[in-house]
């Protein structure tokens, strides 16, 4: 199988680019397929010999297409504004996801994602290659659950995470009856822990809708690395065995759509990279204690009143008023943070302002951002010391400043040059890049499309 897939590869990138030209301008649309490995830093595949990786399929993007050394991602470096990013080619003050969660400081949405395709506020691929009359796929891609232009969508949702999150699934994914056909192979299909079984089902799933469809744009979404490096840290040994499973699931799929698509380009990206953490500072708590937050007594405490909260983003926080008028409070606020920056222990990289934060495209309604050096992130808690030992792990959602945080772009395809380094690029650029090669149109991606040839 690993041998067919790399003659596959080969194959694919040494098509002629015989065009069916309207114009010397004009170029050859090529069907796309995008695989998104979540948490994969280009030092993975690029650096493989350094950290014993045997990834051959991944490793043969090097020989065989394009590639960026690293990917200047958005901030927060987390899995949802990331994803939109990919698929819009705009920042989060443009597509509209921010977190991977909503902000909730009260509790009353229990602890809901940015699932929705309707919060996307501009076009997608998807939407795009819709319009032109192509036929698009996504599995488990985030912030798609209704959402637009796709055809064939698995999207990524879950309730509970048990295997009772099937039905619902089957519910979300379209079209009604195609996640149940899937899952005669695959197996009942749910979020599960992000592990190596989701993959498994993902990748059945998606070799499914490549076979039974033929649908000219699919994205991807593969989990389980990002599930390991949380839990034991990237290039443990743990993430370092699941990336090499991993590799062997993303040539099945590659193979499956070179079979239908032979002059498809192959994409490898993701959404963020990762910093190790030993350490977890409880923001929020440092919040109570200065009255900027009311919680209940007892031992799961929880928010009832709020002048400022800490919105999560793991290796960084967004600091939202609920009154931006209150120049009192952000005052304090203001002091709070600098005093908490001044000791080493709490292990902040820096605080922004609110113009600062806009600057990146974080949300207005964020009074300041809080960044985490190496080694420390977010807790959670509300009554508990302000920074705690933890196990050792990883993390992400830090700002973009962080390279370890950079993400991949990979590139294979019939008029794609080989062995051609980009250098460092803007996470922006992708969709546009993209969208050519699928000779669509994406007005609303302003950043020029990347030189592949």
């Amino acid at each position: 199988m690993l041998r067919n897939v790399m003659f596959q590869l080969a194959l694919a990138a040494s098509v002629s680019a015989v065009a069916i030209h309207t114009n010397a301008e004009t170029p050859k649309r090529h069907p796309v397929l995008m695989i998104s490995i979540d948490g994969l830093r280009p030092d993975y595949v690029t650096e493989a010999d350094k950290h014993g990786l045997k990834i051959p399929v991944l490793r043969s993007f090097l020989q065989k297409g394009a590639y960026a050394d690293s990917v200047q991602n958005v901030s927060p470096t987390v899995t949802y504004p990331n994803h939109t990013t990919l698929v819009t080619g705009v920042s989060p003050n443009e597509h509209g996801i921010y977190n991977n969660t909503v902000f909730d400081p009260m509790g009353k949405e229990q602890s809901a994602w940015n699932w929705y395709g309707a919060q996307v506020k501009v076009p997608t691929l998807w939407q795009a290659a819709k319009a032109s009359g192509l036929t698009t796929g996504s599995v488990l891609w985030p912030v798609t659950v209704h959402s637009r232009g796709i055809d064939y969508n698995v999207p990524e949702y879950w309730r509970t995470k048990t295997e009772y999150d099937h039905y619902l699934l089957e519910a979300v994914s379209t079209p009604s009856g195609f996640l149940e056909e899937a899952e005669k192979d695959a197996g009942p299909f749910y979020s599960g822990e992000g592990n190596l079984v989701l993959d498994e089902k993902i990748t059945r799933t998606a070799i499914s809708m490549i076979q039974a469809h033929h649908p000219d744009l699919v994205t991807i979404h593969i989990v389980a690395l990002d599930h390991l490096e949380h839990a034991h840290g990237p290039f443990s040994p743990e993430a370092n065995e699941t990336l090499e499973q991993i590799d062997a699931k993303v040539g099945r799929i590659i193979s499956a759509e070179l079979r239908v698509h032979p002059d498809a380009d192959i994409v490898i990206t993701s959404d963020h990279g990762f910093l190790p953490v030993t350490h977890k500072m409880n923001l929020n708590a440092a919040l109570v204690k200065a009255g900027l937050l009311t919680v209940s007594a007892g031992p799961k405490p929880h928010v009832t009143a709020w002048k400022a909260f800490a919105w999560s983003a793991d290796g960084s926080a967004m600091v939202v008023l609920n009154d931006n008028s209150d120049k009192a409070t952000e005052q304090q606020v203001a002091q709070l943070l600098s005093d908490l920056a001044k000791d080493p222990a709490n292990g902040i990289n820096q605080v922004l302002s609110r113009s600062e934060a806009a600057a990146i495209g974080v949300p207005e309604q964020a009074a300041f951002i809080v960044d985490w050096k190496s080694g420390y992130h977010m807790g959670s808690g509300l009554s508990t010391p302000l920074v705690e030992d933890t196990a050792p792990g990883g993390a992400h959602g830090y700002l973009a400043t962080h390279p370890e945080l950079h993400s991949s772009f990979f590139i294979v395809g019939p008029d794609i040059a080989k062995s051609k380094k980009l250098g460092t690029i803007d996470m922006r650029q992708i969709a546009p890049t993209l969208a050519r090669e699928l000779g669509i149109v994406l007005p609303s991606a302003k950043m020029q499309p990347l030189t592949l040839k």
